[in-house]
Formats: structure tokens, C-alpha cells, sequence
């Protein structure tokens, strides 16, 4: 092609016909451009095509991640939840001494169950990916992108009551004699569920040991007495509440960003 284009080209120039020859070599230069114009309309309609399909698997990726986030965001408010029943029956036995001799035992698994900490975490691997890589903007749904810069940009998990130290947690299991708080530990663990790539955590609902009336309530007495201890729990027992109340707004992000992942992704 290209010869035969050098050929017609040479004939004009040799023939003398040199406006002919400016006129064709313009229609040339056109049809080169177009030609150019043609290919690179080509590969945006192919890279256009690549960045929906991309976009597409993102939308995907981000709504398996909510929703694993709500679940994660769900277990923590009842984890908290658990925590203050046990606190509140706790501090009960701290403040009414006729509490003492109804079931020191139970007492002992209150008094343990109040000292426990979830650890918290995020399920936020595919924003970090479309931040680190540069494409968040693939994300042509402003809503929603804004949606999640807000929400993926304070981490709920490092922040507020969340950060705040657990002086109950220590002050209890330092005082507390090793043998009680191994029972508690291997009967009344925290309970994993496996759920995604994550593990949703709780305790469970009813604990047994096995441990001596007598020594259960020696015990209870000596800990009871202990103003500090007292102290914290009520410290944590107002930490707690407020790790469920900040986590009320933060569920609600999680629940728009849903509605319009689940939008997108029925289109």
C-alpha cells in the first residue's frame, strides 16, 4: 500500500504536476489522520470497555466488603452489649453486699466477663487497593465515592472510646487468683465464627465452672472491697456505652453505602 502510494506520488512529481501533487499529498495527510483519529477512537472504546468491566468487579468487591463490614460492625455492638451485662451485674455485687451470697461463682464469671476486649478491625482491603493503585476514580458513581472516602477515611476501630485503656481489664485480672480466671478463660471463652475473611467474635451465652462455694465467695468478698476495682468498672461501664452509641452513625453509613452498591450493582 504504501508503494503504491510512493508510485502515484513519483508520477505526479515526474509529470510535472505539482499542484496535483500538493492536492494529493493534503488528501494523504487527511487520511493518514483519520486513519490515526479511527485507531485511537478504536483503543479508547477498548479501554473504555476495560475500565467498565473493572468497575464493574470493583462495585462487586465493595459490596462483598460492606457487608462484611456491617456483620464485623454488628458483632462488635453485641460484643459490647454482652460486656455491659456482665459489667452491670458486676457492679451490683460491688455495691450491694447482700448480692454476695446469692452465687459467688456466678459473681466471679461477671466480675471476668466485664473485663473482656474485642479486638476491632476493618474489612477494607478493595478501597485501600483503589486508593494505593491510583484508581479510585474507575469509581464513576460520585455518591457513592464520596460515600466511601468518609467512611473508609476515619477508622471507627482507632478512634473515640475504642483507643481509650482498659484499667478494669487490668486492675480485675491481676488480682483475681490464676486458677478462677483460667476456668473462666477455658469454659467461657470468646466464641469465633468464620465469616468471609473474617471471624465474627462473642461470648457466649451461659458459662459453668466448677469451683468451691466457699473459696468463690472468699474471694468475691476480697475483690468487692477493692475501691479501685470498683472505679474502673464504672469507668468501663460508661465506655462501653459509648463504643455502642458511636457505632449507631457508623452503621448507618454502612447501610447507605449498601443501598447504593446494591443500586449499582442491579443496573
Amino acid at each position: 500500500m504504501l508503494k503504491f502510494f510512493r508510485k502515484i506520488r513519483q508520477n505526479l512529481l515526474s509529470e510535472g504536476k505539482t499542484r496535483k501533487y500538493v492536492t494529493y499529498a493534503i488528501g494523504e495527510i487527511i487520511l493518514v489522520v483519520i486513519g490515526i483519529l479511527i485507531a485511537l477512537q478504536i483503543n479508547n472504546m477498548n479501554q473504555n470497555r476495560i475500565n467498565e468491566d473493572l468497575e464493574s468487579l470493583y462495585y462487586k468487591r465493595l459490596l462483598d466488603d460492606v457487608r462484611e463490614e456491617k456483620l464485623i460492625i454488628d458483632a462488635t455492638i453485641n460484643y459490647s452489649k454482652q460486656v455491659y451485662f456482665h459489667a452491670k451485674k458486676a457492679i451490683a455485687v460491688f455495691e450491694n453486699s447482700i448480692n454476695v451470697e446469692i452465687n459467688p461463682i456466678e459473681h466471679l464469671i461477671d466480675m471476668y466477663q466485664a473485663s473482656q476486649l474485642a479486638d476491632s478491625y476493618s474489612a477494607s482491603s478493595t478501597f485501600k487497593e483503589l486508593i494505593a493503585s491510583g484508581q479510585i476514580n474507575l469509581i464513576q458513581n460520585d455518591s457513592l465515592k464520596t460515600a466511601l472516602i468518609r467512611y473508609y477515611g476515619t477508622e471507627w476501630s482507632e478512634s473515640g472510646v475504642f483507643i481509650l485503656e482498659n484499667k478494669y481489664r487490668e486492675n480485675l485480672r491481676g488480682k483475681m487468683p490464676d486458677e478462677i480466671q483460667t476456668q473462666i478463660r477455658l469454659n467461657c471463652g470468646d466464641i469465633y465464627l468464620k465469616n468471609g475473611y473474617s471471624y465474627l467474635i462473642s461470648l457466649p451465652k451461659e458459662c459453668h465452672i466448677e469451683l468451691d462455694f466457699k473459696m468463690a465467695k472468699s474471694v468475691v468478698e476480697e475483690l468487692r472491697k477493692d475501691e479501685s476495682l470498683k472505679k474502673d468498672l464504672r469507668y468501663l461501664i460508661g465506655n462501653e456505652i459509648g463504643k455502642i452509641n458511636d457505632l449507631k452513625p457508623v452503621q448507618k453509613q454502612l447501610n447507605d453505602i449498601i443501598v447504593l452498591l446494591e443500586e449499582i450493582n442491579l443496573d
